[in-house]
């Protein structure tokens, strides 16, 4: 196993001999900050922050000298200087990101083989030796202290071996979290090193400027060619390709790392020579992998990135990824209940891995370690972060991005972006030492409760056997980890946490915060059983259904909560805070009144696809509007047509019938192209009254709902609903050529 090398620092803190050495006493010191005549910027910052902080914690302030006055005994000296000239240890195995902090006498010593190095060093010294930490962007924790002493033998050297380390959590995007936490990212969650970074073929071989007049450089996708993926076999498009890169190159030369990788899409091409090529390579990795090695023969001293991700995950049977070819293996569709080294579900993303090992030592891993679809809910995956990042270190993983959430806040966003920063420079570390320093400082006195709802989550889970999903919903553990008998347990830990800091306002803000995606999922879960103990709607005394009073409550107060903290999206890609309340306030409203079609039966043709037709024979005429979460609510189908026949019992006048659907474009959900409706007095002969069409996918719409309608103006008793969807995904859908979906909620007849 490849393993964070931290050479006899801490055995020779543990047998140190060599008493103390004292750095300050009572607001004096006589210790000094020295660097080198001619260091550079970076080095320089080092020191000016040590200083600040260092004056923050003892309150001597410590005069920055370089190496061009005579050398005194009590010295914290920051990267190489001539006071360092004469040291045993060679600066060239720290690598890039190493650093060593040794002790020379008196004399306190913190060096890198480079300045990033050097910052790293001085960022531990703070946090291992002197007491410091940073939580967050704005949650530090400096202490004060009258006397600051350090062992007085130290020898710390630290060498990561995972060398690029990038959180994608919107709030680390903060200078001071990138330097202390030693990320690879920038403050606008670039990556300076990269030039392109993923899904890069629509840049380099643009459709809008190719497609049109040569059809043939891209993918053959069920016969016809489409703008998907381009044809890997086609000569020309190597050229067009490294034409282009080399042009971006020039535009940033410093860039080492340029991807070269699949459209995020899976149309990619079924030509004759792509598909012989993928045959003998066992997938259509196989296509890609000789494309992108021609392409790095080209641009031998630049590194050519490319995805292992979705069709192209599996390791080419026959052809080695050049030195220069780094493979970017992405695990989007494995469980997060279990580690992956020990997940029977994750079987064949272990066989990927492992094969892919043993082709290349150059693998960075994309890992996905929150539920996207939504944001704001209980998801307890901090059990598995530290073992599979251990399993990606011992499988030659040497680079790792970590996606988290894009957004403003998240579910537990500090905490988790805090552990796999300090777990992907050290996958060694002890994490749950990490965890209890985290909940003690950020959520003080609290800690200790928010810990407990954390174990009692994760275990609960770990018992239900269920799987975590990143794409999955808190409806989904509504039978067991999050069922309402563990919810109002896990609320029980939270009202506890909230009495221990209430006259803490900074500490209960925080718990409050954290306390929200409970909230969320008791909100998520009133769609399962709308009529139920834990529904939307309560009885009213002439039997109508109104809205429940505390549903409203916990709803707005939710929501208010999301706008005081700065939540943007409680999804991916949609769903501000004000849309949410707009939406879940739009259900809480049964359509009753005036509504001739309100629970009466339905007859489908043909029955909805069976992971979409819950509740089939009441879901179109119960009343209640579907939301965002197309699993609750719709009914889905994935065929080109289908009817709905609503029997009203009786013959009565209709002035209009209207029928809901569902968009979600990355889902391959798409409003249909066209509902046509009819009406009948004895279900067999049937007349017209109206089509609504849309011809074209609204591209504008990627999650929404929209209502077709037709006026009707005469008496009947059955009402048929036909819609005809879209058949296939488009050809600029990432679904491209693949059945496409469409849903449909409430039929209402007025």
């Amino acid at each position: 196993m490849k393993t964070f090398s931290v050479l006899l620092g801490a055995a020779l803190l543990l047998c140190s001999c060599g008493g103390t050495i004292r750095l300050a006493d009572r607001g004096r010191s006589d210790y000094r900050i020295v660097v080198a005549s001619d260091a550079d910027s970076l080095t320089r910052l080092a020191a000016e922050r040590f200083r600040t902080y260092f004056l923050r914690i003892s309150q001597a302030d410590l005069p920055v000298v370089t190496d061009a006055e005579a050398a005194v005994p009590r010295e914290i000296v920051f990267g190489p200087t001539n006071r360092t000239a004469g040291d045993t240890f060679e600066t060239e195995t720290l690598g890039a990101d190493g650093f060593v902090i040794y002790t020379d006498g008196p004399a306190l010593h913190v060096t890198g083989n480079t300045s990033r190095g050097t910052l790293n060093g001085m960022y531990t010294l703070l946090e291992n030796y002197l007491g410091c930490r940073k939580y967050s962007a704005e949650a530090e924790v400096i202490p004060q202290r009258e006397e600051v002493a350090l062992p007085g033998r130290i020898y710390d050297r630290q060498v990561p071996v995972i060398v690029f380390r990038d959180v994608h959590y919107r709030g680390t995007n903060d200078q001071g979290y990138i330097d202390w936490h030693k990320l690879s990212h920038d403050t606008t969650g670039g990556k300076p090193d990269w030039g392109f970074w993923c899904h890069s073929f629509g840049q380099l071989l643009p459709a809008d400027e190719y497609f049109g007049t040569h059809p043939e450089y891209f993918a053959l996708v069920g016969g016809s060619r489409a703008a998907t993926q381009p044809c890997l076999s086609n000569p020309a498009v190597l050229e067009i390709v490294c034409d282009n890169l080399a042009a971006a190159m020039a535009e940033k030369p410093e860039a080492r790392y340029w991807s070269v990788s699949t459209n995020d899409n899976f149309g990619y091409c079924q030509c004759p020579l792509c598909a012989e090529v993928d045959s003998i390579e066992g997938s259509a990795t196989g296509s890609v992998i000789r494309f992108v090695n021609q392409v790095a023969e080209r641009f031998p001293d630049k590194v050519i990135s490319t995805l292992a991700y979705q069709y192209t995950r599996a390791a080419p049977k026959v052809t080695r990824p050049l030195e220069n070819v780094n493979i970017m293996f992405c695990n989007i569709e494995c469980n997060r209940s279990q580690p992956i080294a020990t997940d029977s579900t994750s079987a064949s993303f272990r066989r990927d891995m492992e094969e892919w090992a043993a082709l290349t030592d150059n693998i960075l891993v994309w890992d996905y370690v929150i539920q996207f679809k939504n944001l704001v809910s209980p998801f307890p995956n901090f059990h598995t972060l530290q073992p599979n990042i251990r399993y990606f270190v011992d499988n030659h993983v040497v680079a790792m991005f970590e996606q988290g959430n894009r957004e403003v806040g998240g579910e537990f966003a500090d905490l988790r972006a805090y552990l796999v920063s300090k777990l992907m420079w050290n996958p060694a570390a002890d994490a749950d030492s990490l965890m209890n320093d985290f909940l003690d400082g950020y959520y003080g006195p609290a800690g200790g409760h928010i810990k407990e709802y954390i174990d009692r989550i994760t275990d609960n889970l770990i018992r239900s056997g269920k799987p975590l999903s990143i794409f999955g919903a808190p409806t989904d553990g509504a039978d067991s980890y999050l069922s309402p008998e563990n919810l109002a347990v896990y609320e029980a830990c939270f009202d506890r946490a909230e009495a221990a800091v209430a006259d803490r306002p900074e500490y209960l803000k925080r718990v409050r915060i954290a306390r929200q995606p409970l909230r969320y999922a008791e909100l998520e879960q009133t769609k399962l059983d709308p009529y139920g103990p834990h529904g939307i709607y309560v009885k009213a005394e002439d039997g109508t259904w109104k809205t429940n009073p505390e549903y409203t409550k916990k709803l707005e107060d939710f929501v208010a909560l999301c706008k005081e903290e700065g939540v943007t999206r409680l999804s991916e890609w949609h769903t501000t805070p004000d849309e949410y309340l707009e939406m879940m306030s739009r259900i809480s409203v049964v359509r009753q009144e005036g509504n001739l079609s309100f629970e009466k039966p339905v007859t489908l043709s043909p029955a909805p696809h069976p992971k979409y037709g819950r509740d089939a024979d009441k879901i179109l005429t119960n009343g209640i509007r579907g939301s965002n979460d197309y699993k609750i609510q719709w009914l889905g189908w994935d065929v080109p047509r289908f009817e709905a026949v609503v029997d009203l019992g009786s013959e009565q006048e209709i002035a209009r019938v209207t029928a809901t659907y569902f968009q979600a474009l990355t889902d391959w959900i798409f409003f249909p192209k066209q509902v046509t409706f009819y009406v009948s007095a004895d279900g067999k002969d049937y007349v017209q009254t109206g089509m609504e069409a849309q011809p074209e996918v609204n591209r504008a719409v990627a999650v929404g709902s929209r209502a077709f309608s037709s006026a009707v103006g005469r008496k009947a008793r059955y009402v048929k609903v036909v819609t005809d969807g879209v058949g296939t995904c488009p050809p600029w859908h990432l679904g491209a050529g693949g059945k496409a979906f469409a849903f449909m909620d409430e039929i209402v007849v007025e």
